[in-house]
């Protein structure tokens, strides 16, 4: 259908029924519906706040899929491996799309929220005073101590 549909109310009823987990398919399926692309231009287009609206519902979609793998892996009358095949795929969605949330944390590189600093400077030895000397030999006599009680 065409973008002349919106109505703050159907954009409301998309956001409610997104966040209560359905996918955007398939609430655009339903007779009178507007189309995905009609929908997800509204966002784009930021028509009358609904940017702001449909992120949310995204967001609580997650939350609501995340609700939704506990139910499924309590349900001891379905086969395990269609159990697992539900639970997989909304895990590996929600890792995609929220992915600080949802996903593997693995660091390897500086993030803007997470840099990773280097905490040393490259020293001579022979600039030191005595009593820094006497601090490194002395952290190094802790370190070797402690490895000797492990």
């Amino acid at each position: 259908m065409n973008d002349t549909l919106y109505t703050r109310e159907i954009a409301d009823e998309i956001c409610r029924r997104i966040a209560e987990g359905e996918s955007l398919r398939s609430i655009c399926r339903d007779a009178g519906s507007p189309s995905e692309g009609t929908v997800r231009g509204w966002a784009r287009e930021d028509r009358d706040g609904f940017a702001a609206k449909y992120r949310i519902a995204r967001e609580l979609q997650l939350d609501y899929w995340a609700d939704e793998i506990v139910d499924v892996a309590d349900q001891g009358d379905r086969d395990p491996r269609d159990r697992q095949v539900r639970i997989d795929t909304r895990k590996w969605l929600m890792s995609k799309l929220g992915p600080r949330r949802y996903g593997d944390r693995l660091l390897v590189a500086g993030e803007a929220a997470s840099p990773l600093r280097v905490l040393h400077e490259q020293v001579a030895v022979e600039t030191l005073s005595p009593a820094q000397l006497e601090a490194i030999a002395a952290l190094a006599s802790a370190m070797l101590a402690k490895r000797g009680e492990n």
